[in-house]
């Protein structure tokens, strides 16, 4: 062998990576994927602050929201409650109304004086209004003051009964105090009641 053909042999065995000589620092040194694998395994992290709501706490929550629910549907009662007794209070009161300003306009005179205006007759009630008037309507009364129809059947939802009361020289002589009352059920248990009172002076 020649010593062009050895020097082309030193050349070859110095760049075949397989062949050449590994130092101890690159022995050493981890690969690429290696260090990948390293790296990503670092990044895992476990947190153990997240913890899950237990059976008892659960019930818990439940207990609260149902008594807080129950608190709005109490409440919802009481307003429709209050909304019935309101409806009913108003209707007592303008048949009380009507009723009085009726009576006012009846004959009250220094020698003609109405039947219904006498304080012997009291309490009266509207069975002693003459059918001439279209008052003669007896207790009990619905809404509108009515207690039958025009056929003489009789109305549903009669639940108020209008009575009135006459003093005679009240406040002073020649003048009568009206005291209209019209009193109802409330629920067909509680009784109510609401009185208008007004004075007629002699004609």
């Amino acid at each position: 062998m020649d010593r062009a053909e050895m020097i082309i042999k030193a050349e070859g065995s110095r760049n075949d990576p397989q062949q050449r000589p590994a130092s101890g620092r690159q022995a050493k040194r981890p690969s690429a994927k290696t260090r990948i694998g390293k790296a990503e395994f670092k990044d895992v992290k476990i947190d153990n602050s997240q913890k899950g709501l237990t059976l008892i706490e659960v019930l818990v929550a439940l207990t609260i929201l149902a008594i807080g629910l129950l608190g709005v549907a109490l409440m919802q009662v009481i307003s429709i409650t209050g909304n019935t007794f309101s409806k009913e209070m108003a209707v007592a009161t303008e048949l009380g109304q009507d009723m009085l300003e009726k009576l006012r306009t009846f004959e009250y005179t220094e020698t003609v004086e109405d039947p219904t205006l006498t304080e012997a007759g009291s309490p009266h009630d509207n069975s002693e209004l003459s059918n001439a008037t279209g008052f003669a309507q007896p207790n009990p009364l619905d809404a509108r003051g009515m207690r039958t129809d025009a056929a003489g059947v009789d109305l549903p939802l009669r639940l108020y009964t209008r009575t009135w009361t006459v003093v005679d020289d009240d406040p002073v002589i020649d003048m009568k105090t009206i005291a209209v009352t019209v009193s109802w059920q409330e629920k067909g248990t509680t009784d109510r009641s609401v009185t208008i009172s007004a004075v007629k002076v002699q004609e």
